[in-house]
């Protein structure tokens, strides 16, 4: 597309130097190809942040107790107690439960747990 632009107007440059006129590109000239690059850019990657969001948001709504889950800082443990907005880990035999949000979480690790819930 961005192609077919910058070719009509190669062609209406060049069709206009033949009929004994000055060649002068306008600023639209410039202007169009630019914004369709941008438009195009943003599109791209408003629908990729899109796809991340949902996918993160799939994930967060997959930990149910007994998921094990790595949070953001790196530490791993395994779901005690699943809030709306924070969840309670259990780190090591022994310890308390630490609350975390549910941001935190970087990764699911065992699955099965999610995976008895259905």
């Amino acid at each position: 597309m961005i192609n077919q632009i910058l070719f009509a107007t190669a062609n209406a440059t060049q069709t206009a130097a033949q009929n004994g006129q000055a060649a002068q590109p306008s600023m639209m000239t410039f202007m169009i190809p630019l914004l369709v690059v941008i438009v195009v850019m943003t599109f791209i990657s408003g629908r990729s942040q899109r796809k991340q969001r949902e996918k993160q948001q799939k994930m967060y709504d997959s930990i149910v107790k007994g998921t094990k889950v790595r949070t953001i800082g790196g530490f791993t443990g395994k779901v005690v107690e699943v809030g709306t907005e924070t969840l309670m880990i259990e780190l090591a035999d022994k310890m308390p439960p630490v609350e975390i949000v549910k941001n935190a979480v970087a990764a699911v690790i065992d699955e099965t747990a999610a995976e008895e819930k259905k």
